[in-house]
């Protein structure tokens, strides 16, 4: 039967299930697009890092400091460029991934996120807020670099 509710001939009904298989196919494929090359989180980490030390070191230096305000802000304007697309290669990708892999833990999701704004925050309280910029710039490379040596592991 179709739609409507009439009998459907087998010519009819092959063609409903060719229509069905490329669509699944088409389906796929487009699954397959939604992988972010790993250079997205590579070059995310390369730029999140050198922006924030930058203007952590502006603060310190100060004779250096409008050099190295521009300097962190083209970084971190880069570094918001490749999240931009990295989120729209392919279509809008999830907040948290669902599929977590085998022997992966949901709370991972939520707290190892986390990790570079503790330690950021830690490193104001001891040595204020020049600290903060530089060790939110130096965890948050590291743990992107360290989502592309993973994402290199699983693609």
């Amino acid at each position: 039967m179709d739609s409507t509710g009439e009998p459907m001939d087998a010519q009819q009904a092959e063609r409903a299930l060719a229509a069905a298989r490329a669509a699944q196919c088409a389906a796929r494929t487009a699954g397959d697009e939604r992988n972010r090359p790993r250079w997205y989180a590579i070059g995310q980490g390369l730029t999140c890092a050198p922006g924030f030390i930058a203007l952590g070191l502006a603060e310190k230096y100060p004779q250096w400091g409008t050099w190295l305000t521009v300097a962190g802000g083209l970084s971190l304007a880069a570094f918001l460029v490749l999240v931009w697309l990295g989120a729209h290669h392919g279509g809008v990708t999830g907040w948290f991934n669902r599929d977590r892999g085998p022997g992966r833990r949901g709370w991972r999701a939520w707290v190892v996120p986390l990790i570079p704004c503790t330690v950021a925050f830690l490193a104001y309280l001891l040595y204020g807020p020049a600290a903060w910029l530089i060790a939110m710039g130096l965890t948050s490379g590291v743990d992107y670099l360290l989502r592309a040596t993973r994402q290199g592991r699983t693609a």
